[in-house]
């Protein structure tokens, strides 16, 4: 299925601007529409003052303060927004949510995107600090493409599939055909292949011949960890082949009536210095 709608979480901040030119550049390859989802930010004690007003007079004029500092950043994020996106001459349109709103205008905002780019894991990405790309990820079923603030990079051409022949991988490598058919070069990475049984006797093999099919350049290549964490051997590599982007399906266990990633997935999450596209 082609990328045609691209959802971007829109701060007025250089990541959050970073994070929209990125997703601009997306929508402009793919003749994608992007919609602009704000989270207007909880603009609470502008004034220490203003946590002992008294009287009815004084509590609406810090009410009002509040609302025309909450309109402000509105306006900033939306002047982000569309300045990108008019240079760029793509189709976008702006949402702004309400803080209480999150847990379901959110998340239905992201089930009609094609794909979220958010911050990566070292901010929030312009979401509220209760809540994660993770989260509306398992809420949702879309992917999510997480882009770290110390990224500087301007395309997406060389991709990693971290491929283990899981039913997670294969939602990943689903969700991301279209970039992985546009992109330059695209490697099929393996990790100790010979200790995981559902490779076959070719690890690596069928999927590339799928993805070929389909008009991707792919190679594979199978690594060993050499007894150091998968995340670590994924990272590494990735960072000797000089990607921009790694693709990773992402799946989850129940513990404690929470929705948990594994081992692997959280560490790329904690780790990576460049975009992950996480599919679940």
């Amino acid at each position: 299925m082609p990328i045609k709608s691209i959802a971007v979480i829109v701060e007025a901040t250089p990541p959050g601007e970073a994070r929209i030119a990125f997703a601009a550049r997306l929508a402009c390859a793919h003749s994608a529409h992007l919609v602009g989802l704000f989270v207007v930010p909880m603009l609470t004690g502008g004034h220490g003052a203003e946590s002992f007003v008294r009287g009815h007079q004084a509590l609406k004029d810090v009410i009002a303060h509040q609302r025309a500092r909450e309109a402000e950043a509105v306006e900033a994020a939306k002047r982000s927004l569309s300045g990108v996106c008019g240079r760029q001459g793509v189709s976008f349109e702006f949402r702004s949510l309400e803080q209480g709103e999150f847990g379901d205008d959110l998340a239905l905002n992201s089930l009609h995107a094609d794909l979220v780019v958010t911050g990566g894991p070292s901010g929030n990405g312009g979401l509220p600090n209760a809540w994660s790309a993770e989260a509306l990820l398992l809420a949702t079923g879309v992917p999510f493409l997480l882009l770290p603030d110390c990224w500087t990079g301007a395309a997406v051409e060389h991709l990693v599939v971290a491929w283990n022949a899981s039913r997670e991988a294969r939602r990943a490598v689903a969700d991301a055909l279209p970039l992985l058919v546009a992109a330059k070069s695209v490697t099929v990475l393996l990790v100790d292949p010979g200790k995981n049984s559902r490779h076959g006797d070719e690890p690596g093999a069928d999927i590339a011949l799928y993805l070929s099919r389909h008009g991707a350049k792919v190679t594979v290549e199978q690594i060993a960890s050499n007894g150091a964490p998968v995340a670590r051997a994924i990272l590494d590599h990735v960072r000797q082949s000089a990607a921009d982007l790694v693709i990773i399906g992402a799946y989850s266990h129940a513990r404690a009536a929470q929705m948990v990633f594994g081992g692997v997935t959280r560490s790329l999450l904690r780790e990576a210095a460049i975009p992950l596209l996480i599919a679940h």
